[in-house]
């Protein structure tokens, strides 16, 4: 239960807000180093937003770091049976597309199985052999295997097919399904002895699209058609019809391309604009004094930057700027869309070269980027290690807070108790001063 105090009753001296008073005016320090901890919780959570924006700037310097993805190219379709989309390696040109067959996988049923539930023995016995682009396997069936058991031994063959059940309101049956389309992912089923019945209930064999490219015959296992035209991938949805083919055409898309660069250069600026309100750059000064000329975000800015002057390979063009990405003074960059345009037009592959380099040995710009921005977001990296640090910091001031804290509990009540003693004497002398006056 807490103890109430009324002080002053003796002496008719206001002891509380003497004390209260004594108290207010020693807590300066404590009210400092809270301002502290204040201060260092907030470059903890800039800090937590920079690695933000960074991990933004990583993912667009990702959507540049490989050939395809720098592709300038966009592929278009007349008809919703052939869906055309281009990346890098692409060319312009115009085609026409007969699709003939779909790739599918191989599906089908067994006969009604005669049973009321799928937990049911089937009372079948023998093997059902299955045989997948040269792998078989044969399973043992027992008189006292359920359709579920059956469905088990089948889904772990290890082969690519999988099993499942089937009711139609009144009859179970177990479906057969390749995993993989093709003809050579077709599903060969055998049985001795088990009389499943799958021979009955075909749906679907496994077998290859086939489709003409200006009149030229193409075959692939899936409806993704990758290779026959040079970066371009063709899904394929439904067979045309004869004699009206999908006319297919590839062309630049400059503005695409552009809109990644733009995103890139975008996420770029954001990072360095936030190092420049946290720490201070210029006349700008730091939003936190904990953060204000800070090296750590110094170096982050200054190795970005220097990735951004790197050259790569021996082509017409090698550096950002010669393809209009330009470093301007204060560290932010700006694209050059008409610079761009033209290198664009001059030599679309070096282009594409410096960002993405050759996707072997050489590493594109775009790639160092990605690189830089991963090893400063890591649990060891820059960002990290100076949260580390503040971490520690909120800590003792954390511990600096609790000492002073004490102290000023310990002052409260020692003041208490010398004007609780003081209060006490006041009283006795005026008793006894009263009594030799009567």
């Amino acid at each position: 239960m807490p103890t109430i105090t009324f002080g002053g009753v003796g002496s008719g001296i206001d002891t509380e807000s003497i004390i209260s008073g004594l108290v207010s005016a020693s807590r300066g320090p404590i009210t400092r180093v809270q301002q502290q901890k204040l201060q260092v919780d907030s470059a903890v959570s800039s800090l937590s937003d920079l690695g933000n924006l960074l991990s933004k700037f990583k993912e667009a310097a990702s959507g540049l770091d490989t050939i395809q993805e720098v592709g300038s190219f966009s592929a278009a379709s007349d008809n919703k049976a052939v869906v055309a989309t281009a990346a890098g390696g692409a060319q312009p040109g115009s085609f026409k597309i007969e699709v003939s067959q779909l790739a599918a996988a191989y599906k089908s049923y067994t006969d009604p199985l005669g049973i009321s539930t799928a937990s049911e023995a089937l009372g079948k016995s023998g093997t059902l052999g299955l045989s997948i682009n040269g792998k078989s396997v044969d399973l043992a069936i027992d008189p006292t295997d359920t359709l579920d058991s059956v469905i088990a031994k089948v889904n772990s063959s290890g082969l690519r097919v999988t099993a499942s059940s089937f009711f139609d309101g009144s009859q179970y049956r177990m479906q057969l399904r390749g995993l993989d389309t093709g003809a050579e992912n077709n599903v060969v089923v055998t049985e001795t002895g088990t009389d499943f019945g799958f021979a009955n209930n075909p749906k679907s064999s496994g077998q290859d699209a086939l489709l003409t490219i200006d009149g030229f015959g193409v075959t692939s296992k899936t409806n993704q058609v990758t290779g026959a035209i040079s970066g371009v991938t063709l899904a394929l949805t439904d067979k045309t019809v004869v004699g009206t083919p999908a006319n297919v055409t590839v062309s630049s898309d400059v503005a695409g391309f552009q809109s990644k660069l733009k995103s890139l250069v975008d996420s770029y600026n954001a990072v360095v604009n936030k190092v420049h309100t946290d720490a201070g750059f210029g006349s700008i000064k730091a939003s936190n004094p904990e953060l204000s000329g800070d090296s750590s975000l110094r170096s982050l800015t200054a190795r970005l930057g220097n990735t951004l002057t790197k050259t790569v390979g021996t082509g017409k063009f090698q550096t950002l700027r010669s393809i209009g990405i330009e470093l301007n003074n204060n560290g932010t960059l700006k694209l050059n869309a008409s610079a761009l345009e033209k290198a664009l037009q001059e030599d679309p592959d070096a282009v594409t070269k410096v960002l993405a380099g050759d996707d072997k040995e050489v590493a594109g710009l775009a790639d160092t980027l990605a690189a830089v921005a991963e090893d400063m977001l890591g649990a060891k990296g820059l960002i990290q290690a100076r949260k580390d640090g503040l971490n520690t910091r909120q800590r003792s001031l954390v511990d600096r807070v609790d000492i002073e804290q004490r102290r000023i509990d310990r002052m409260e009540e020692m003041l208490r108790k010398q004007f609780s003693e003081m209060d006490a004497f006041v009283a006795a002398t005026k008793a006894q001063s009263s009594f030799l006056g009567g």
